[in-house]
């Protein structure tokens, strides 16, 4: 059967031994180390690049050339670039040699994806928006995949099996409960399985497993409630009006993540003393942290009581994003039961989380602060909640959330007496 560009996800967790849990870490250390190898092997080798000759005078004629001259260099550019070996059939080769030492444990293909993952970090710094490659810190690796079903990792009858080399790491999965719930579950497997993935989340001071099937085709559709007619939407920083035929409501966006919320601050202020208390010599008399000597890196230092305190405020960031994007679909499907019409007006997020430009002082003649909605953006989401009940309405609903421009269409100055518009005095 020929696979078609369309690719769906289905996660599903894992049933983990504590002898497995220790073989799974054990491999998500090697593919760590093996990216931070591949990485500091490719930095290198840039760097050889950029102190030749030739790559010198074309960044100097960058500088002085006109946009049509320019294209020419970035050419060329590329072209240098190709030649010293940085694509990413070039960096399959170059992790081939390290993965050998490996190979007991992980498969070529699983190194393979691993060094296209690192390719695509290069690909945005030389050629995107990229800014610099950053290496993996212990235990923050959250996934690692294979390139195809069946080469190093696969599914056969509800068991994950993942080869690494003469050994075989076999784990049962939720699938092979028999429940009633799992009837969407066993109705996305029918489908080709194009690739698998493994995915480790930090819960309650332990790792919990995932795997993830890249399923070819379009997702299999969970019966939904789906209205008719017009719905209008006021979306803020942290609430959404909600206007319908038949309902009017103020709701707040993701309000369960206010109590996390909370205790997080909470547990800042702490991180904060103790980070004070600890280094004390990289602090100014004010409170201000000092400015390092050229050449020279500061030196921090953390105790035992701010790490455990710094694994709960990631313990409580995880169970807010978790319980953020749930409520957001709950809303959202509560929407598309009103009806499959929906406006809203355009917003710039990005705007509001810039600090202000101008310098304003209040009547008590103290300055007032130049920050604005950066909070309630990172706790209540608002872009991400548009961006899922876009999702939903088109594939449910077959439409798509119409946005308003809000200059010209100005609903806050239309005055639905005298049917004209008005500015608010």
């Amino acid at each position: 059967m020929k696979e078609t560009k369309e690719c769906c996800v289905l996660t599903l967790p894992m049933y983990t031994e504590p002898w497995q849990e220790h073989i799974l870490e054990k491999r998500f250390r090697i593919i760590e180390h093996l990216k931070n190898s591949l990485i500091r092997f490719e930095l290198r080798k840039l760097g050889q690049l950029k102190r030749t000759a030739p790559y010198r005078e074309l960044m100097a004629k960058l500088d002085t050339a006109t946009e049509k001259e320019k294209k020419v260099l970035f050419r060329e550019r590329s072209k240098l670039l190709r030649d010293a070996g940085f694509s990413e059939y070039a960096f399959l080769d170059d992790i081939t040699p390290m993965q050998k030492h490996f190979v007991e444990h992980i498969y070529s293909q699983v190194a393979y994806k691993a060094a296209s993952d690192v390719w695509r970090a290069f690909e945005k710094h030389l050629f995107g928006t990229g800014t610099q490659v950053s290496y993996h810190k212990r235990g923050t690796l959250e996934s690692v995949a294979n390139k195809k079903h069946g080469n190093g990792m696969k599914y056969e009858d509800s068991v994950f099996i993942w080869t690494g080399g003469k050994c075989e790491h076999q784990i049962k999965l939720k699938i092979a409960v028999a429940e009633p719930s799992t009837e969407y579950e066993k109705e996305m497997l029918t489908k080709p399985i194009k690739y698998l993935r493994v995915v480790r989340k930090w819960m309650k001071n332990r790792y919990k497993y995932y795997l993830q099937f890249a399923l070819d085709g379009s997702a299999v559709q969970k019966p939904r409630a789906v209205g008719s007619g017009r719905v209008g939407i006021d979306i803020g920083t942290q609430t959404v009006a909600i206007v319908s035929a038949e309902t009017v409501q103020l709701l707040e966006l993701a309000d369960q993540v206010n109590q996390n919320h909370k205790k997080k601050c909470a547990l800042q202020r702490k991180l904060d003393a103790s980070k004070r208390a600890t280094n004390s010599e990289n602090y100014n008399p004010d409170g201000t942290i000092k400015r390092p000597t050229k050449g020279k890196r500061m030196q921090w230092h953390y105790s035992g009581h701010y790490r455990k305190m710094a694994a709960k405020v990631r313990e409580l960031e995880r169970k807010n994003a978790a319980i953020r994007k749930y409520q957001h679909n709950c809303l959202a499907n509560a929407i598309l039961a009103m009806g499959d019409e929906v406006y809203v007006e355009t917003m710039s997020y990005k705007g509001l989380q810039r600090r202000a430009k101008e310098t304003t002082v209040d009547e008590k003649g103290r300055y007032k602060k130049k920050k604005r909605f950066g909070k309630s953006l990172a706790n209540k989401a608002p872009a991400m909640f548009l961006s899922i009940l876009d999702v939903k309405l088109k594939s449910i609903a077959g439409t798509e959330l119409h946005k308003v421009n809000t200059y010209e269409y100005r609903a806050s100055q239309y005055d639905h007496t005298s049917q004209a518009y008005r500015k608010k005095e």
